[in-house]
């Protein structure tokens, strides 16, 4: 049994907003789960409970939440995804969750698969020595440990992001021109709407950051393009660069002098990204292309913890 499917997890949506939602989690089976997943998040932020617009919880309220619902979060919208078992029976509605899931997980995977092969771009894609290097073309960039593919991508209008890989045979059937086209529209794709954004700091020196468009896909995928450290240090004020990819689309770069170093680390060794195969990562720069890895998030896919 997935220890996950005996978890409720709980979100707490704040004043409407999308985009700020609190969660947390508690035993499936705990009479107050949602009471104990409340008390998790005013440790993490003193929110007021007429902030919360909606709570959704994985798992029905028992009578004992449905009073603490009612009395706390007054006009608030509850919803929930599974029926606790009138019968008690919580193995078999574990099961049954287990299977439901797995079920929206591989159709939702499937969809933004098709969207991604009918309307997705070429874009370059970078890989930790993790990923599934078996099956996707991929051209070395650090030793074994970080790898250049190409997929066509998209965002989804729920917000996944869907690919679908060159793999190595379909590499192969390609004749040399094919590959090269292929490759300069991959990386003439993530050129186009590229933003670089600077944020200047008297101490630290400059930091930027590259976005493109409203969802940034891809964007630490610049780091290969040939002319990376010209246009960036041009920012920086130096050709010696320390490049952050705190995610596939989340980079920040800054130079080897200048005060980012401490904080690029951390940002990349706790990243909670887990959207894909590149591990965050911190690579040293220049002219030349990429020089080394400085650090790694330590625990691989898995969001690394501050706390011990």
């Amino acid at each position: 049994m997935d220890e996950n499917a005996r978890l409720n997890v709980v979100v707490f949506q704040v004043n409407g907003d999308e985009d700020d939602l609190l969660r947390a989690a508690a035993p499936a089976q705990a009479e107050d789960a949602i009471r104990q997943a409340w008390r998790q998040v005013q440790r993490e932020r003193q929110v007021q409970p007429p902030d919360i617009t909606r709570v959704h919880s994985v798992w029905q309220p028992s009578r004992v939440d449905r009073i603490f619902l009612a009395a706390t979060f007054r006009g608030a919208e509850i919803t929930h995804d599974f029926d606790r078992p009138a019968d008690g029976d919580w193995d078999t509605a574990f099961e049954a969750a287990r299977e439901e899931n797995t079920k929206v997980q591989l159709e939702s995977l499937r969809d933004a698969f098709v969207r991604a092969e009918s309307e997705g771009e070429w874009l370059p894609i970078l890989h930790t020595y993790d990923g599934p290097l078996k099956l996707y073309y991929s051209l070395p960039l650090v030793d074994d440990r970080l790898h250049l593919g190409f997929a066509r991508a998209t965002a989804t209008p729920e917000g996944r992001v869907g690919m679908s890989h060159l793999l190595r045979n379909q590499a192969d059937a390609l004749s040399e021109d094919e590959f090269h086209e292929l490759i300069d529209e991959a990386v003439g794709n993530l050129r186009r709407g590229l933003i670089v954004k600077v944020a200047p700091d008297p101490d630290k020196g400059p930091l930027v950051i590259l976005e493109r468009g409203d969802n940034s896909l891809c964007a630490a995928s610049a780091v290969v393009m040939d002319d990376f450290a010209e246009t960036i240090g041009a920012h920086v004020g130096e050709d010696q660069l320390l490049a952050a990819l705190v995610s596939p689309d989340h980079i920040y770069v800054a130079g080897v002098s200048s005060g980012w170093a401490p904080e690029l680390t951390e940002w990349v060794r706790t990243s909670p990204d887990t959207s894909g195969d590149l591990v965050p990562t911190l690579l040293r720069v220049d002219s030349h292309g990429i020089r080394e890895i400085i650090a790694e998030r330590p625990t691989g896919r898995v969001p690394a913890s501050t706390s011990v």
